[in-house]
């Protein structure tokens, strides 16, 4: 990567990777290699989405890239656009593996960056303030799901015994 980063911000869009590809190689296309749906994979739901950059029609060795998204999403920018965000970053990854797009920021996107930056939430208050032990499971499973820190889901954990079943 370039010594000039500045962060997540300084990433480059699948859109400006697309417009690049698009200039480097006018007849290339992008294409879906698979679409898939795993179960209970490290406790989450996950779709799995590759995808192909040819650069022309007679490329025999397209870039291949996959990426996978949790189901439901944990951001807002994720949650309902699984599917679209895996195919966005999969598409992204693609250019890249062919070689086609600059990689002097680095091979995530800007937009896979985006989507893994959990919104900061405050679990705990939100915990402290349940009506009953099926909203605190509730918030539990939130907070397990968008990997809230230890320390955090035992607290909300610590709140359980306020409440009888």
């Amino acid at each position: 990567m370039s010594k000039e980063f500045k962060g997540p911000l300084d990433y480059i869009d699948v859109a400006s990777r697309i417009v690049e590809f698009r200039k480097t190689w006018p007849q290339g296309s992008l294409t879906q290699v698979s679409l898939e749906f795993l179960k209970d994979f490290g406790g989450k739901d996950w779709v799995v989405y590759t995808a192909a950059a040819y650069r022309s029609p007679e490329d025999e060795n397209p870039g291949i890239g996959t990426a996978w998204e949790p189901v439901p999403g944990p951001t807002r920018f994720t949650k309902d656009s699984e599917v679209q965000n895996a195919e966005t970053a999969a598409w992204g990854r693609a250019m890249m593996a062919s070689l086609a797009v600059d990689a002097r920021k680095g091979i995530a996107s800007s937009e896979e960056v985006r989507n893994r930056t959990v919104e900061m939430r405050d679990f705990v208050s939100e915990a402290a303030k349940a009506k009953n032990v099926e909203d605190l499971r509730n918030i539990y499973n939130e907070a397990r799901q968008s990997n809230a820190p230890k320390d955090s889901l035992a607290s909300i954990t610590a709140l359980a015994d306020g409440f009888t079943e």
